[in-house]
């Protein structure tokens, strides 16, 4: 045992620790996550660091396996940039990690880690750093001089190094003072939602003549509890003209899809034969490859949809819709395409994880009137009318920006249409999309136009460019272009949190008080 412990350790010394091919096959490296980068912090700008994967809590009947290794999750297998023998396969059971390497790994308040960081980054410029420096200089150097010029008078040097100390000591303290009022926040927030999770539950006995009252409305607005958001949104939406069985007859024949898909890519058959004998559905069998590809762009900073059971439950959405599509009399309905709406689907079966829930709902929303005409962009009529008063209201809420792009050329109906489809999951988080998501259910269609207003008057500073540089905000590819250069998090329109965001879009359209 002896013996086998100092060759170990004689291992150890000689590992040049910054090559991963020579760490030694025992050594244990522990599950750290490592900090943002501070370049972010001095942009103002909210990034986030990849979390492990987590197993889904289950509501439904989704199935409680693991990814890892499970035949329900083929598709994730074979199409996502992940496979079995992957890092971000490895860290998906939360059980081969310590409790401690779990805690470690949590997703925490981002205004906490950023006190947090200023805190360490200002503690570190209490020591000199000088590697280089003998030991016989270093005794006449202080932090607060370059190492290259002489030393100051004694006397000098110390008042000098007593003013510093107090600068960053008061730095310190100011920033220890914004994160206990940090802390107080999330307390209260805390209390407030447990208030509001009973709350919930008494509307939710008596749905139909409390849903009506004025404290409901606050309640929404504060946000519903992620635990019974799958009560409420299915609640207060109702029911489709999909029936339970049509739902379960699209899921599964979406399954089969997916699976030809598997075996076209794996077996690799010829593409004629395999195209006569699956002619019905070759279209869709298709699009795998290119969902697949989408949802792997999907909130990438979760590192839930990338792999396993939720990349799966997701991609057999898409092709259901598309089914309910091909059978649907609207020719309108048919028209609708999933490109832009990958991130609203993630965003529902994150909160509902179920595939007929999230199904039934995606179908709801993509019919309420606004998100439709916008889709389909067929009642010119109506579309023109929402586009005129929402330039009205732009002109009042933010005039320089409504100058700027009556100046660039830029239409209200373009920024609309790009926007609010997808409820702005293709350029917020989350945390953010789920409270919107919250709200417009019970709103309706108004809702999206404030958050719009509430959104240019927040990103103000981002919109003064050409038209195109305009549209790569509010467009389509804005996370695309968000994090083009971004290698180590992922970032997000900065909205400030979900809280601040929708006080924002609450009081976005509330006349200014005149200074007297």
């Amino acid at each position: 045992m002896a013996a086998e412990m100092m060759k170990r350790s004689s291992v150890l010394d000689t590992t040049d620790f910054l090559s991963d091919d020579e760490l030694p096959d025992d050594l244990i490296v522990y599950n750290v996550p490592y900090t943002r980068p501070l370049r972010s912090l001095a942009q103002r700008e909210q990034a986030y660091r990849p979390s492990p994967l987590r197993p889904l809590r289950k509501y439904g009947s989704v199935s409680s396996f693991s990814s890892f290794g499970s035949p329900k999750t083929r598709a994730s297998s074979i199409f996502s940039a992940s496979s079995d023998l992957s890092e971000l396969s490895l860290l998906e059971d939360d059980s081969k990690f310590s409790d401690d390497a779990c805690m470690l790994t949590l997703s925490e308040d981002p205004l906490v880690n950023e006190s947090l960081e200023r805190i360490a980054m200002l503690n570190s410029y209490k020591h000199l750093s000088a590697p280089t420096t003998s030991k016989e200089k270093l005794n006449y150097l202080t932090v607060t001089r370059q190492t290259n010029l002489p030393p100051k008078d004694p006397r000098e040097a110390s008042k000098h190094t007593r003013d510093y100390q107090q600068l960053l000591q008061t730095q310190i303290d100011q920033e220890q003072k914004k994160l206990a009022e940090r802390k107080r926040q999330l307390e209260e927030q805390a209390k407030q939602t447990e208030k509001d999770r009973a709350a919930w539950r008494a509307v939710l006995r008596n749905y139909d003549s409390l849903v009506c009252l004025a404290e409901t409305r606050e309640l929404w607005w504060r946000g519903v509890p992620a635990d019974l958001r799958v009560n409420v949104w299915i609640r207060q939406m109702g029911r489709t003209e999909l029936t339970d069985c049509q739902i379960v007859r699209y899921l599964n024949d979406a399954d089969d899809i997916i699976n030809k898909a598997c075996d076209f890519k794996v077996q690799r058959p010829d593409p004629k034969e395999f195209a006569a004998q699956n002619s019905k559905n070759i279209q869709l069998i298709k699009s795998v490859q290119n969902y697949s590809d989408l949802i792997q762009q999907a909130f990438p900073n979760l590192l839930i949809f990338q792999y396993g059971q939720a990349f799966d439950s997701i991609l057999k959405v898409m092709l259901a819709f598309n089914l309910h599509q091909r059978e649907s009399t609207s020719r309108q309905f048919q028209q609708i395409q999933l490109t832009n709406l990958v991130n609203l689907i993630c965003v529902l079966y994150y909160n509902l994880r179920d595939e007929k829930l999230t199904l039934r709902m995606f179908v709801n929303l993509v019919s309420k009137k606004l998100i439709f005409h916008l889709l389909v962009d067929t009642n010119s009529e109506y579309l023109e009318d929402i586009a005129g008063q929402f330039d009205k209201f732009l002109a009042k809420t933010s005039p320089a920006i409504h100058s700027h792009f009556k100046a660039v050329g830029l239409q209200p109906l373009t920024v609309i249409a790009n926007t609010v489809p997808s409820l702005f999951s293709k350029c917020l988080n989350m945390d953010v999309c789920s409270r919107l998501v919250d709200i417009y259910i019970f709103e309706g269609d108004t809702f999206p136009l404030r958050v719009l207003l509430a959104l240019i008057r927040k990103i103000q500073y981002k919109l003064l460019g050409s038209k195109e540089e305009i549209c790569n905000v509010l467009g389509h590819e804005c996370l695309a272009h968000l994090n083009r250069s971004e290698k180590y998090a992922y970032r997000y329109l900065d909205v400030g949190d979900a809280i601040e965001f929708i006080t924002d879009v609450r009081t976005v359209l509330r006349r200014q008080s005149v200074p007297q």
